[in-house]
């Protein structure tokens, strides 16, 4: 989208999941050392935005802050479409940074009142049933967003490949083989079927950060 530039990551095993069988990511956080820590705030830290689903919140409760590195907080943007966003969840603790719950237009009032009454901000998309990306990311760059982060998880990211919206990406991997069919991946949604389809990306590096990779692509839309 003009002037706003969107970038997503996600940190995965050697066979692409994010989380074992039962989503518990925190399982995955072991394997992230200080001096990784360090690079994903500077990243995140060079945002003005990151934006995670409401299952990501809900199973691993994170705090998307700037904690390891100094630098600004980014606005925290959680896709809800239906506000199930645990009440006592860590983005609901606003005193130093702002968290913006994007809604669908037929979201149950009676839980938007809840999240209202925790200081934090509600946009209601104009899709009765989902998040529209598209208005989303307008409203950002009308309040002055010029890069966002997408954190996780796979079906978010998904959404942003599906339609176009990304324009850089970049993957950690650690070493480690986790498995299970069901156990969640980077980018999940209904998947593309043919290769005129797939999202091609361009690499631009890598880095050997401990026993990690960290790749970086730009993506051809």
């Amino acid at each position: 989208m003009e002037n706003l530039h969107v970038i997503v990551g996600g940190f995965m095993s050697v066979d692409g999941k994010i989380a074992p069988v039962n989503r518990n990511g925190r399982e995955f956080s072991q394997y992230m050392k200080l001096e990784h820590e360090q690079i994903l705030h500077e990243i995140r830290a060079s945002v003005d935005a990151i934006i995670v689903g409401v299952n990501t919140v809900k199973f691993d409760n994170p705090t998307l802050t700037v904690r390891k590195v100094k630098g600004k907080n980014p606005l925290r943007v959680i896709l809800d479409s239906q506000v199930q966003t645990p009440i006592d969840s860590k983005i609901f603790d606003t005193e130093k940074a702002s968290t913006l719950i994007v809604v669908a237009k037929n979201a149950p009032m009676s839980r938007v009142n809840l999240v209202k009454n925790k200081n934090v901000d509600v946009l209601y998309s104009s899709d009765s049933e989902r998040v529209d990306l598209h208005d989303l990311l307008s409203e950002l760059s009308r309040r002055g967003v010029k890069r966002v982060l997408v954190e996780g998880g796979g079906e978010v990211r998904w959404s942003f490949f599906e339609q176009k919206l990304v324009d850089e990406l970049f993957v950690w991997i650690m070493p480690t083989i986790w498995g299970g069919r069901t156990a969640p991946t980077l980018v999940e949604g209904v998947g593309f079927l043919e290769a005129k389809e797939a999202v091609e990306l361009e690499f631009k590096s890598v880095d050997r950060v401990s026993d990690m990779l960290i790749l970086w692509f730009n993506v051809k839309n």
